[in-house]
């Protein structure tokens, strides 16, 4: 074997290792992009949770205002019916 063959095989392994390497990185790519993407998203729905309970504590506290407010207006509508039919 002469030394422009050894040469030519050792360009030929280093080529080919070049090559296979770029091929693992396109796979690998997309993968790790969409792991990026998947934690965005999971960051995104916790900030929706958060956002859902703070929203539903203030409508169960503005419920509570409805019900108070609405047991007075009754008061009110029997005591205005009681002035009007007694007279």
């Amino acid at each position: 074997m002469d030394e422009m063959q050894l040469l030519g095989y050792g360009v030929t392994v280093v080529i080919t290792l070049g090559a296979f390497i770029a091929v693992i990185q396109k796979f690998t790519q997309p993968i790790n992009e969409l792991k990026v993407v998947i934690q965005k998203l999971n960051d995104n729905i916790d900030s929706l949770k958060r956002d859902n309970d703070t929203q539903n504590k203030r409508i169960d506290k503005h419920g509570e205002e409805i019900d108070k407010l609405d047991n007075r207006v009754g008061k009110l509508e029997t005591k205005m019916d009681m002035y009007h039919t007694g007279q």
